[in-house]
């Protein structure tokens, strides 16, 4: 595990406690459409997403979210080469909501472990066949009530030098 990741987590862990309240779990679906070098290494076709969350109110606005992902990318053929992609992640945001409680606007920030898989054939590939690499994201979102929210956010990846596997995704969360 990245050091960044651990010191989140572990800031996160020492957090929670500080709020009585238990964590909201949920689930969340993604459309992750790639953008810079991912863009073009799966021909620009968007991806789905799934993954899980855990929330915790931290109080005035201020929410810790622990999640994981797991995102494919739609095989694309170029003449003989075929490559297709895939992410499994492992994260922690830290969500503001303007209203001072948790519903309407927010904004996120948040870090993540990312597993990648990038898979060629029928030719050579620049990229690893698998590589973990730290994650950051940011972006904005609305919780439309107590259970449903929407989200925008953009995702930064450095997976070699010269091969950045950024992605804009647009989800949708339910807590329970």
């Amino acid at each position: 595990m990245q050091t960044p990741l651990r010191i989140t987590l572990t800031l996160l862990a020492a957090l929670a406690p500080l709020r009585a309240d238990y964590p909201r779990v949920g689930v969340q679906g993604t459309v992750n459409i790639p953008m810079i070098d991912l863009k073009d290494y799966v021909d620009s076709k968007p991806g789905p997403g799934i993954g899980v969350h855990a929330t915790w109110d931290l109080s005035d606005g201020h929410v810790a979210r622990l999640r994981a992902d797991y995102s494919a990318y739609p095989q694309a053929t170029f003449a003989t080469v075929k490559r297709k992609a895939s992410d499994l992640s492992l994260g922690a945001d830290y969500l503001f909501f303007i209203a001072g409680k948790p519903e309407g606007l927010y904004i996120t920030t948040g870090v993540a472990g990312v597993r990648w898989s990038f898979d060629t054939t029928g030719g050579t590939s620049a990229v690893p066949g698998t590589t973990t690499k730290v994650s950051l994201s940011g972006g904005v979102g609305y919780q439309w009530n107590d259970s449903v929210g929407t989200e925008v956010r953009w995702t930064h990846c450095r997976v070699q030098s010269d091969f950045k596997a950024d992605a804009l995704q647009l989800g949708v969360t339910v807590r329970f």
